[in-house]
C-alpha cells in the first residue's frame, strides 16, 4: 500500500484579502538578449501562397535557439498541406517538417518547428511551402518602430519577409525559442529597530513567486499566483510574516518561477509567445508596526538587487533543472525597474494550491540502465521530491509518466511540446553530503517516477500537489463500478485544480471549458467551488474578444478563440451551476453581462439556427477523434442549451421580456435541427450518410428540443440502439456522455441507464476500474493519451442524484427530492451532500420487498421522498425514519401504488 502522510507546515498564515497600498514598483532582472525570445505576433494581413511558391522571413536570433514558431493560416474545410523549412545563411535547410490539416495545429502559433539540436546565433531563413491546397502566413504590412530595450522583453524581428526568394513589404508572424537565462532571485536588506508589533508582506512574483524572510519561507502556498490574463488582472496575497521578522538586519528574498506568464519552450498553445510575455518580474511590499507604533515600508524598487537563481532550466511542459553550486557563485547586479504587466492588481481570494501529502512507492524496480522506476500506486499530480548523496556535480534525471512501455520504463510523449516530457534534473552541489531536493516551479501529473543519477538515491517521496477546497459530499451504492465512477471524478478534477481546472496535468495544463462545463454538475456534489470557480469566471471575463466570444482555453495566450458554443458554454452554464447549488443569484448578477453578449454572439453567428462553423462537437467518441457525424449537431444543440438557460438566468434577474426573446431563440434553433436531421421514415434523428448517432438524438432529448408527437419515437429509437446494436454500451463523446444517463431515466428506461454505466467492457467506465485505475482517462479508447482527464466523469451527476437518491429541486437546496431509482441490480445507497443550508442525507436500502430509508433534511430545507409506485412524501428539517413495501410493477412501468407512507421521526 501508499504510504501517506500530511506535509507539516509550520508557516505564517495568510492575511485576511485587503487592497495593499502600494508603494512598491515592479522589478526585473536585466537579462542578455541572447536569451530572450524574438517575436513579431501581431498581423494585420494574411500573405497567401499557392501550390509549387513559398513564402519566407529571415530573422536574427541573438543566440543559441532550439524552435522557430510561426502563425499559419489554412482555408476552413479544405485539404491543406506543405512543408516547413528551416534555413541557414547560405541555403542549406537545418531542419524541415511536414505541414497538414491537424486536430489543433491551425490556431494561432500552433505551428513550429523543433531542432534536434540547438543552432547558433546568426541570420536564418524561415520558409513554408504549399504543396497542396493554398497556405497563408498571417503578415504585419508595417514593422512597428523598435523601442527602447528594457531588458526584460522579447527582441523586435529583425529581417525581411520574402515570396519565392524576393524581398516584399512586412514582416511575418513569427517567433524564436533562444534557449533561457536561468531564473532570477531578487533580494533587499533592511533593519528594524526592536520589537515588531505586527507585519505583512504583499507580493506577486509572475509567473511564479517564492519569497522568504531571513531564509524561511513566508507561506506554504506553491504555483502563486493562479494564473489569469496577465495583462487584464493580476493577482497577489497578503502574508502575516510578525513571527519571521527580528531586530537588527533582516533579508526579503524572492525566487522566480516562469509559469505561464514568462513561459518557454516551444508548444502548440503559443504560451511563449503569448502577448504579455516578459523575462520574471516582481513585486513586494512589506509593512510593519515598531514598538513605539511607528509602520515602516520595505518595498521593492530600484534599490533591491538580482542574480541569476538555482533553477537553470524552466520549461512549462519539460520540468526544471536546478544546480545550487551555479547560484552560490551568481553575481548580484543592480533590479531594473519595470513597467507593469498591464493588468488590474488584486488581491487573490481562491484558494492556493500546497503540498497536502509524501506518498511512498509502493514498489521500486531497477531497470538495466541503472534507473529505478517507482509506482506511487496511483495517478495523481505533483512532483517528486529526493534526497541523494554523492559527487559534487553529479546530475539526477527523473522522468515522470503515468504509462510505463513495455521494458517497463516510463512513457511519457508529448507531441504538442517541443524538447522532453515531465523531466526535472537536480546536479548535486557539494561531494560526500545528502542534499534534499524538490522542484519548486512546475507540477507534473504522473504515477511512475524514474530516477536515474550518478549518486545514492536515499529516499523518493511524491510529493502531493491540491488545492485544499472544502469536501462537501459522499457517495456510495451497492455497484462497485457506480461508486468508482463518482470517486474518481473527484479524484481527477481534484488532480487538475491548479489554479484553473485543467483538462490534463501533463500534456496541456490548459483551462479547457467544455471539460470543467461538463463535470461542473457532478464535481459540486463533492468539492466547495464557489472561490474557486469565481476566479474562473473572472478569467472567462478577461479572455473575452471585443464581440464578447469566450475562448476555447480560458485563460488563453491567444489560441483557440474561435466561438464554439459546445464548448465555451462554460460562461453560462458554470454561473447557472452555481446558483442552483448555492441559491446566490449574485453569481448571474455579476457575469449577466457576459452571459448575455456571448449568446448574442453565438446567436448572430448562426442567424439560421444552426451552427455552421468549426466545434469540437461530441468530442472523443469510440474510435473517434472528431464524431462522424461532425460538429453541426452537437454544437447547434449546444446553442439551444445556452440560449435557454440564458433565459432562465434572466428570468431568475428579473428580465422577463429580454428571457422571452432568447426563449424564442432556443426555439428557432430546435425548430431548425428538427427539420435539417429529423428522418421521418425512422421516427429518429440522422445525419445522412452516417447511420444512427447516439449523440444526435441524446441532445435533442436532453434540451427539450424535439416536438411532442416524436419524443417518443425518438427515445425509443435511442433504447434500439443500446439494446441491439451497441450491446448495452454507449457509443458518444464526452457531450452527449453527460447527458445519456438522465435522457435514459427521464424517458422511462433508468434500468438501461444503469445498465451502460455499469458495463465492465469497453466502451464504458468499468473496463478502468477493472483494470485497477483510480482516475478517468481521456477517452474511451485503448488509445487514451491521458489517464487523469475528468470530462468523462460528468455522468456521475446523474448516478449521485438517482442511484444516491438526492436532487435539488430549487436554488440552493431549499427543496429537494430523496428519490432513489428502482433496479434489482442497486439495492443500497448512501448519500450526503453539505449544502448552503446544512447537511442533507439519505441512506436508503430494499430488501424483503421493503423499502428503508433514514433521511436528514435541513432545517430550512423540505424534502419529497418519491419513490416508485408511492405518492410523494413530504419531509421538514430533521432526521427522520421511513419504511415502506416496494410497489409491484407491470410491463410498461405503471405501478400499482400502496397505501400513503407515513414518516417516522425518531427522538
Amino acid at each position: 500500500m501508499s504510504v501517506g502522510s500530511t506535509v507539516p507546515e509550520s508557516l505564517p498564515p495568510p492575511a485576511s484579502p485587503a487592497s495593499c497600498q502600494w508603494r512598491a514598483q515592479w522589478i526585473g532582472k536585466r537579462t542578455d538578449p541572447a536569451h530572450r525570445i524574438v517575436q513579431s505576433l501581431t498581423s494585420d494581413q494574411v500573405a497567401w501562397v499557392e501550390p509549387g511558391h513559398w513564402l519566407g522571413q529571415t530573422f536574427t536570433a541573438p543566440g543559441r535557439f532550439t524552435a522557430v514558431g510561426l502563425d499559419l493560416v489554412g482555408e476552413p474545410g479544405t485539404a491543406v498541406r506543405g512543408r516547413l523549412e528551416l534555413c541557414g545563411p547560405d541555403g542549406t535547410v537545418l531542419a524541415d517538417q511536414v505541414v497538414e490539416r491537424g486536430i489543433v495545429r491551425w490556431d494561432r502559433f500552433a505551428h513550429f518547428v523543433e531542432l534536434p539540436d540547438a543552432l547558433d546565433a546568426g541570420e536564418h531563413l524561415l520558409r513554408v511551402q504549399a504543396v497542396v491546397g493554398r497556405l497563408g502566413w498571417s503578415t504585419l504590412s508595417e514593422p512597428a518602430p523598435a523601442g527602447v530595450d528594457d531588458g526584460v522583453s522579447p527582441l523586435p524581428v529583425m529581417g525581411r519577409a520574402v515570396r519565392d526568394g524576393v524581398g516584399e513589404p512586412g514582416v511575418r508572424a513569427i517567433g524564436v525559442e533562444t534557449i533561457p537565462a536561468p531564473n532570477p532571485v531578487f533580494r533587499t536588506s533592511f533593519e528594524v529597530p526592536g520589537e515588531v508589533r505586527e507585519a505583512e508582506l504583499s507580493a506577486v512574483g509572475l509567473g511564479y513567486g517564492e519569497f522568504r524572510l531571513n531564509g524561511r519561507a513566508v507561506t506554504g502556498d506553491v504555483l502563486e499566483p493562479a494564473q489569469t490574463t496577465y495583462d487584464r488582472t493580476v493577482l497577489y496575497r497578503t502574508y502575516d510574516v510578525t513571527a519571521l521578522l527580528r531586530p537588527g538586519l533582516n533579508t526579503l528574498t524572492a525566487e522566480t518561477g516562469r509559469g505561464f506568464y514568462a513561459a518557454r519552450g516551444a508548444n502548440t498553445w503559443g504560451w511563449n509567445f503569448a502577448r504579455w510575455h516578459r523575462e520574471p518580474v516582481v513585486l513586494a511590499q512589506l509593512e510593519y508596526v515598531d514598538g513605539a507604533g511607528e509602520r515602516h515600508v520595505v518595498a521593492s524598487g530600484p534599490d533591491w538587487e538580482a542574480a541569476e537563481g538555482a533553477v537553470t532550466s524552466d520549461l512549462l511542459y519539460v520540468g526544471e533543472t536546478t544546480d545550487p553550486a551555479r547560484a552560490r557563485g551568481a553575481e548580484w547586479e543592480p533590479v531594473l525597474v519595470v513597467a507593469p504587466p498591464g493588468g488590474e492588481l488584486k488581491p487573490a481570494t481562491a484558494p492556493p494550491v500546497r503540498r497536502t501529502e509524501l506518498l511512498a512507492p509502493v514498489s521500486s524496480t531497477p531497470l538495466a540502465d541503472g534507473s529505478v522506476v517507482h509506482d506511487f500506486g496511483e495517478v495523481l499530480a505533483g512532483r517528486i521530491r529526493l534526497t541523494a548523496v554523492g559527487e559534487a556535480g553529479a546530475e539526477i534525471v527523473v522522468r515522470y509518466a503515468e504509462q510505463l512501455d513495455e521494458d517497463g520504463a516510463v512513457h511519457c510523449r508529448n507531441p504538442l511540446a517541443a524538447g522532453g516530457t515531465q523531466v526535472d534534473r537536480f546536479v548535486l552541489p557539494d561531494s560526500g553530503t545528502e542534499a534534499t531536493w524538490e522542484p519548486r516551479f512546475s507540477y507534473k501529473g504522473f504515477r511512475y517516477a524514474q530516477v536515474l543519477g550518478r549518486a545514492a538515491v536515499t529516499e523518493v517521496r511524491a510529493v502531493r500537489l491540491r488545492t485544499p477546497v472544502a469536501r462537501v459530499g459522499e457517495f456510495e451504492c451497492a455497484d462497485d463500478v457506480l461508486t468508482w465512477i463518482a470517486d474518481a471524478t473527484a479524484r481527477t478534477f481534484r488532480n487538475n485544480l491548479h489554479g484553473v481546472p485543467t483538462d490534463t496535468p501533463v500534456y496541456e495544463k490548459n483551462g479547457w471549458t467544455a471539460d470543467a462545463h461538463l463535470a461542473t454538475e457532478a464535481v459540486l456534489h463533492h468539492v466547495d467551488l464557489r472561490e474557486s470557480f469565481g476566479k474562473w469566471l473572472d478569467d472567462h471575463v478577461d479572455a473575452r474578444d471585443e464581440s464578447g466570444v469566450v475562448p476555447q482555453i480560458v485563460p488563453s495566450p491567444g489560441w483557440g478563440r474561435a466561438a464554439d458554443p459546445a464548448w465555451s458554454a462554460s460562461v453560462v452554464l458554470i454561473p447557472w451551476y452555481l446558483y442552483q447549488e448555492y441559491g446566490d443569484p449574485a453569481v448571474l448578477e455579476r457575469y449577466a453581462e457576459p452571459i448575455r453578449t456571448y449568446t448574442d454572439r453565438l446567436l448572430d453567428l448562426a442567424p439560421d439556427g444552426l451552427w455552421p462553423h468549426h466545434s469540437w462537437g461530441d468530442w472523443l467518441s469510440p474510435g473517434h477523434h472528431f464524431a462522424p457525424e461532425g460538429p453541426m449537431p452537437t454544437a447547434t444543440m449546444m446553442l439551444r442549451h445556452v440560449a435557454s438557460r440564458c433565459a432562465d438566468i434572466l428570468d431568475v434577474l428579473g428580465e422577463t421580456g429580454a428571457a422571452e426573446r432568447y426563449r424564442a431563440a432556443a426555439d428557432v434553433v430546435a425548430t431548425a435541427y428538427h427539420q435539417r436531421f429529423f428522418d421521418s421514415g425512422s421516427g429518429t434523428y440522422r445525419v445522412p450518410g452516417v447511420g444512427y448517432r447516439q449523440a444526435v438524438n441524446v441532445l435533442p432529448l436532453a434540451f427539450d428540443a424535439v416536438p411532442a408527437e416524436h419524443v417518443a419515437a425518438v427515445a425509443e429509437g435511442l433504447f434500439a440502439d443500446i439494446e441491439h446494436r451497441t450491446g448495452g454500451h454507449l457509443d458518444c463523446g464526452a457531450v452527449a456522455a453527460k447527458h445519456l444517463l438522465p435522457v435514459l431515466a427521464a424517458h422511462g428506461r433508468p434500468d438501461l441507464a444503469i445498465t451502460v454505466a455499469t458495463r465492465r467492457e469497453r466502451p464504458g467506465w468499468g473496463v478502468w476500474r477493472e483494470a485497477g485505475a483510480a482516475t478517468l482517462m481521456e477517452s474511451w479508447d485503448e488509445t487514451a493519451r491521458s489517464h487523469n482527464h475528468y470530462f468523462l466523469g460528468a455522468a456521475a451527476a446523474w448516478i449521485q442524484q438517482a442511484v444516491g437518491g438526492l436532487r435539488p429541486t430549487s436554488p440552493g437546496w431549499a427543496s429537494f427530492d430523496v428519490a432513489p431509482i428502482l433496479d434489482d441490480r442497486v439495492e443500497w445507497a448512501r448519500t450526503a451532500h453539505t449544502t448552503s443550508r446544512g447537511r442533507a442525507a439519505v441512506e436508503w436500502r430494499r430488501s424483503d420487498g421493503t423499502w428503508e430509508l433514514e433521511v436528514e433534511v435541513p432545517e430550512a430545507a423540505r424534502a419529497a421522498v418519491r419513490l416508485p409506485g408511492h405518492p410523494e412524501t413530504s419531509l421538514p428539517g430533521g432526521r427522520h425514519a421511513l419504511r415502506l413495501p416496494v410497489a409491484t410493477t407491470r410491463p410498461g412501468g405503471d405501478h400499482q401504488p400502496p397505501e400513503a407512507p407515513k414518516a417516522q421521526t425518531p427522538p
